[in-house]
């Protein structure tokens, strides 16, 4: 005969598992979404280099221009102008 605090025990353990199990379902499929995302991103750079190689024109992509904000706050250092060089004569025998 089983005392009731094993049994309490092993259906707690047994909740404690099943939620184990759904939580790496989740994170299995959320890894199996990444790695479709990455594999479809991948046939699309293979099908951009294939397109190139059977001299197909392919629309170049314009890359976004970055605009920088201009403060007030900030304003040009002042530069120090550049110390002189000595140099030094090597003698000769």
């Amino acid at each position: 005969m089983t005392t009731s605090y094993i049994l309490e025990a092993q259906k707690k353990l047994k909740a404690e598992k099943k939620k184990l199990r759904e939580q790496e379902a989740i994170d299995a499929k959320a890894a199996a979404d990444a790695e479709e995302i990455k594999h479809q991103a991948n046939l699309a750079r293979i099908a951009k280099k294939m397109a190139i190689i059977n001299g197909e024109v392919i629309p170049e992509e314009k890359p976004k221009k970055v605009v920088k904000k201009k403060s007030a706050a900030k304003k040009p250092a002042a530069k120090k102008p550049a110390a002189k060089k000595k140099t030094t004569k090597k003698k000769t025998k």
